[in-house]
């Protein structure tokens, strides 16, 4: 069974019942909404709609954040050419800029998905009709709407927008699992969303910021996840260096028990095509052996010609690369008392060659403190909770069941394998390593039983 996770994007071309139905049934364990391209209205109808068709599935809603916009008139900008631009012209809201937005002479400004790079020399006044004085160091044509990026500056003010804030209170309404936070910069922007959320959704912080980077892991410390967001990241970094940021992200969020995405143009090719190009399926593998718990589709499964294909191709690409891949020891060895049940678990599982191993978690928390041991074997999480069990749909190498538990640990080892029985995931002979706890409901792991299947 696949351990690493695969999240498609829900969108025009993907939005009738059929079809969500197809992308669940093709592996797809997770679905994205991208509020970028939907109103706050929209947003609840997709949620609804989603749960109706797959009330199982997980839903992770993808705030838009700030992304800056050149609202300008067309101009065309020469190399060595100086030119002027207003604060608003560049996108820069109120809630962001303060006085000066940050901005200071010599520092970056990429217009154009960073297509365009200028250097600051100059600022005056102050925000919205204040100016900033550039010198184009490359130039080229630059059209209204075309992306701002500011790679050298930390931008001062809320991470979120007045439509950020309507559209997390309409993840809190409808319980979606999943809330992945743009442009973070440091943990408190992080922290910002948790305060509107409570503890309904899990919080996924993008990485697409320089600063991000250099904080990744405070920013793992507060997040229940982290995302490598190629897109903005691969502007505001020299191209080259992405993959190596890319391999931190993982590792960061693996040292520190937290989940990673690698997101952005895994199979863009499939926007378009039926076939994926070899340099995505190479790109997708490297993700699997980076050790990321998901890989993301957007425009693939979004606006693609065929998004049941996209996951289809998607989960395959996982399968291959996982017989390869044997990851280490990461977060047991930077946490040896926290994982110090369920990594004994794992290693127990490895030297016998176990066909599974069985989490009996209420909340989801012992299941993923095994998965952060990358155990060799999938992990089977038994809960009574419908909400824990679509939150754990994410997380590496967990496969949840919902199960009745027993406050007699034996009766609710018993009821899990009961269930994993219906769902095929054990068959006779299989050996199991089962990690619970004896103390109470709500406990982490205390105690390693080893079953083997009548």
């Amino acid at each position: 069974m696949r351990r690493t996770k695969v999240i498609a994007t829900v969108g025009p071309a993907s939005l009738s019942p059929e079809v969500i139905a197809g992308l669940v049934d093709a592996g797809a364990d997770v679905l994205r909404v991208n509020c970028s391209h939907v109103d706050t209205v929209g947003l609840r109808d997709r949620i609804r709609l989603i749960r109706d068709v797959r009330p199982n599935v997980a839903i992770l809603i993808d705030v838009q954040g700030p992304k800056l916009r050149y609202g300008g008139e067309p101009r065309e900008l020469r190399d060595g050419d100086t030119c002027e631009f207003r604060f608003g012209e560049l996108g820069l809201p109120e809630s962001r800029s303060g006085t000066d937005g940050g901005l200071r002479p010599g520092q970056r400004v990429l217009l154009h998905d960073g297509r365009i790079e200028t250097v600051i020399e100059a600022i005056t006044g102050e925000w919205p009709d204040g100016t900033i004085r550039v010198r184009v160091a490359h130039g080229g044509s630059l059209q209204k709407n075309k992306g701002v990026n500011l790679p050298d500056t930390e931008v001062s003010g809320s991470v979120l927008s007045d439509k950020d804030r309507a559209d997390l209170e309409v993840a809190k309404t409808e319980a979606v699992e999943f809330v992945a936070v743009s442009f973070v910069q440091r943990p408190s922007d992080v922290e910002e969303v948790r305060g509107i959320l409570g503890p309904t959704a899990h919080v996924i912080a993008k990485i697409e910021r320089p600063q991000a980077l250099e904080r990744i892991d405070d920013i793992c410390r507060v997040s229940d996840g982290v995302m490598a967001a190629r897109g903005d990241l691969g502007v505001e970094l020299p191209f080259q260096v992405v993959p190596a940021a890319q391999h931190k992200i993982a590792r960061n969020a693996l040292r520190n028990g937290v989940i990673s995405i690698c997101a952005t143009e895994m199979l863009e090719s499939m926007t378009n095509a039926s076939r994926a190009t070899r340099a995505e399926v190479a790109d997708v593998a490297g993700a699997v052996r980076d050790g990321f718990d998901a890989v993301m589709l957007s425009g693939e499964t979004a606006v693609g010609v065929n998004p049941v294909r996209a996951v289809e191709v998607m989960t395959a690409i996982c399968e291959a690369a996982e017989r390869d891949v044997n990851l280490p020891a990461i977060f047991a060895d930077a946490n040896p008392a926290t994982a110090a049940v369920t990594a004994a678990a794992s290693s127990l599982a490895r030297r016998i060659g176990a066909d599974a191993l069985l989490s009996l978690t209420y909340t989801g928390h012992s299941a993923r403190l095994l998965s952060s041991c990358r155990p060799g074997a999938i992990i089977i999480a038994a809960t009574p909770s419908d909400a824990a069990a679509r939150k754990l749909r994410l997380v590496w190498g967990v496969h949840p069941v919902v199960a009745e538990r027993d406050q007699d640990v034996e009766v609710a080892i018993g009821a899990a394998l009961a269930t994993a029985r219906t769902r095929d995931m054990v068959r006779r002979g299989d050996k199991v390593v089962v990690c619970a706890s004896r103390l109470s409901l709500r406990s982490d792991a205390d105690t390693i039983w080893l079953h083997i299947e009548p």
